[in-house]
């Protein structure tokens, strides 16, 4: 952003960024001390100087860029001489400087066009709508920050293979690179790690609050009171870590380990006094600290990440209590080059289900690219073949969007052990890997799922660079949509400004105006229910694992790793999109017949058109409001269920069946409960409300033409 305002001021003559003229001289082969020649001055001291100023004035720049003297300098001198009056300038780098620069060319041309002679008050309503639609493509792209969102079942590798691909590594055993996160075969990380660029290297930590740490600590007690249930290892390893409860080596049985926590059960302590005493010894009260910082100078950063990262996870940071979230960040010159500023979130890893606000938030983020990972082997693997399903029921646009990819991750010569339609082996990896993405292909449209793109990565024996470009690839491909239209409109706006008929556009819209006008009262009432709002959430319970269903109990639904609030919402958008998909499709349809009889004005397509495309958005606006109406509609009925709660945790530790028997207690609840006939009402009331105001109002609002309009 700072030199994207800097690069605004050339034509004040306020000077660019001094960084892209270093850059030109570097790239150019010239050392300070030819550069202080080709300018006349007396040393290269001088030079020096100028380059560690933030910015160069016009008159010195120019110097400085003529003096090298070459086909980028020359560039950045046509670059910033560009006078930039509507949309923002990006900086030189930018991979998409020519596409924006068009964009800026188109929107000053629409400009001047309104003040001409030419210019007719009925093209007011497509100028705006060019014009809007130019400086938000221009957005978009303007903006070159990216996520990447790893997301993988525990212990498949994707942490390793993130820390390899972003070459955020460190010297380990034997000079031998290792991650800079810990990475040792899964069950490893206690929380979701987000890596963002920074001037210096620093950890942020967002702590678990200490009511749920007492409540992760009472479920530790009583798995090891009862045999049964517990925590996450991970989480396990780093409370015991803090509390200085470690299990010992059996001396009299080598097979075996002692646990403290057993022994102070077994010594007669109360189950409440065992946990208040866990919770003393971790000493919350001195585990504090939420940061730290280093300088981007100082040597060995990446080591001081690695050092402390690992005691934070592993709750041997004296300073820092169990993370809840943790931010890591470094300098740019730390990670592997790409042409965007690229975060990376390493999330917490699959354990049971995949119904997970955290995975399907990353997923609904236009700018983040999901990075499915799996084994070679089980290739394209059970998490990400569930999430993919699960996209395609929400109706939610990540993969048509581009912004999904799965990446298999396989281990020694597993590429070499695939078989070929000739029962023979590979002849190379390469092969393997072509012979297992034929079969990734062949999953998913099984799976009744679309294409996804398909990478493999083997952190010991392959090119990081290489697979690091693919992502960069995949990036380019989510914004391929908005280069797409912003490409569109400079043309339209240049078509408009040069060769329109008025009259035929406004035409054009009275009759758009009209067909929306019926269809608002074709498609007003939604259908009635398809599936309960539940059914989601029974199908989690009956496939995951019975201590995740009774740490969600525990907290009345309200746990990250297995929210019932969010599933039984992702049921209602899931019935919501059963209920519209066919009025979604009806609509588009009848704007496409629109668009063939509006073909001989090329301006008029252009609004239907971009009415499709709005639609598309709309739809996911009005499903991702059905999933919050339907989360907040049924909580208020479920926090108020004191016996339903106390019924799901006495069955806790009662026998085989605790899947089943949860699963019907729930369905009972839901089908039987003549409260929730209320909740039901109020759902469909909301849905109908969002239906009008995020689709059908819309819809009339983009084609609307006012009194005055019409009497022109």
């Amino acid at each position: 952003m700072r030199e994207r305002i800097q690069a605004n001021e050339w034509e004040a003559g306020m000077g660019i960024p001094t960084a892209v003229l270093r850059k030109a001289r570097e790239e150019a082969g010239i050392k300070q001390g030819d550069m202080a020649a080709r300018l006349g001055v007396s040393s290269n001291s001088v030079v020096s100087r100028l380059e560690r100023t933030e910015t160069t004035d016009e008159a010195m720049a120019r110097r400085y860029l003529e003096a090298i003297d070459t086909e980028e300098s020359r560039a950045i001198l046509t670059f910033y001489s560009r006078e930039w009056s509507i949309s923002d300038r990006p900086a030189f780098g930018h991979p998409d400087r020519e596409l924006l620069w068009s964009a800026e060319q188109a929107l000053q041309q629409l400009a001047r066009f309104e003040g001409s002679e030419d210019y007719d008050a009925l093209l007011a309503a497509p100028i705006n709508l060019f014009r809007t639609n130019l400086l938000s493509a221009a957005e978009f792209l303007g903006e070159v920050e990216h996520s990447l969102a790893w997301i993988g079942s525990v212990g498949v590798g994707k942490t390793t293979a993130l820390s390899h691909l972003t070459n955020l590594m460190v010297p380990g055993p034997g000079g031998r690179p290792q991650p800079v996160f810990p990475a040792s075969g899964g069950r490893t990380t206690t929380s979701e790690v987000a890596i963002r660029t920074a001037p210096a290297f620093g950890i942020m930590v967002e702590p678990k609050p200490e009511d749920e740490v007492r409540l992760i600590v009472g479920e530790m007690v009583r798995a090891a009171a009862e045999g049964a249930g517990g925590v996450s290892t991970e989480i396990d390893r780093a409370i015991r870590n803090m509390a200085e409860l470690k299990r010992r080596k059996n001396p009299t049985d080598p097979r075996s380990f002692i646990d403290p926590i057993k022994e102070m059960i077994e010594t007669g302590g109360d189950q409440d006094d065992v946990v208040q005493d866990i919770v003393n010894r971790m000493r919350l009260e001195q585990r504090t600290e939420t940061q730290m910082i280093l300088s981007e100078t100082t040597v060995n950063g990446l080591e001081w990440l690695s050092k402390n990262i690992t005691a934070i996870n592993f709750g041997q940071h004296a300073r820092f209590s169990l993370p809840q979230r943790v931010t890591v960040y470094v300098p740019e010159s730390a990670m592997r080059r790409s042409g965007y500023r690229l975060n990376v979130i390493d999330t917490k890893g699959i354990l049971g289900t995949t119904e997970r606000a955290d995975l399907m938030a990353h997923l609904a983020e236009p700018r983040t690219l999901s990075i499915l990972c799996c084994a070679f082997n089980d290739a394209p693997g059970t998490e990400a073949l569930k999430i993919a399903k699960t996209l395609q029921e929400l109706r939610l646009d990540a993969v048509e969007r581009q912004r999904v990819i799965l990446l298999a991750l396989p281990r020694g010569d597993e590429a070499l052990k695939v078989i070929t339609e000739d029962n023979e082996p590979p002849e190379d990896a390469a092969e393997g890997y072509a012979i297992r993405a034929m079969q990734v292909e062949d999953s998913l449209r099984e799976a009744g799922v679309p294409p996804i793109p398909v990478l493999f990565f083997n952190a010991m024996e392959e090119s990081a660079p290489d697979v690091w470009s693919a992502l960069c690839r995949q990036i380019d491909a989510m914004r391929s949509r908005q280069h797409e239209r912003l490409s569109r409109f400079v043309a339209l706006s240049h078509d408009l400004v040069s060769n329109t008929d008025a009259a035929r556009i406004q035409q054009a819209r009275i009759t758009l105006a009209d067909e929306v006008e019926r269809m608002v009262g074709d498609y007003r009432k939604l259908p009635n229910v398809i599936r309960p709002a539940h059914q989601r959430l029974l199908d989690e319970l009956q496939t995951s694992h019975a201590s995740s269903i009774a740490a969600a109990v525990a907290r009345r639904g309200n746990w990250d790793n297995f929210e019932m609030h969010f599933m039984i919402g992702s049921g209602v958008r899931a019935d919501a999109n059963l209920r519209t998909a066919e009025l979604f499709s009806r609509i588009n349809g009848r704007l496409d017949a629109l668009t063939g009889r509006f073909s001989n004005t090329r301006e008029a397509q252009a609004l239907v058109e971009t009415l499709a495309e709005e639609l598309s958005e709309w739809q996911q606006e009005f499903l991702g409001r059905a999933l919050t109406i339907g989360r907040n509609t049924f909580k208020p009925y479920l926090d108020k269920a004191e016996g339903f709660w106390s019924d799901l945790w006495a069955r806790y530790g009662q026998g085989s069946g605790y899947r089943d028997d949860i699963a019907a207690m729930v369905r009972e609840w839901f089908e039987e409960t003549p409260e929730l006939v209320e909740a039901r009402n109020k759902i469909d009331a909301r849905l109908t409300d969002a239906w009008d105001e995020l689709v059908l109002q819309q819809l009339v609002e983009a084609t609307r033409i006012s009194e005055v309009e019409v009497g022109l």
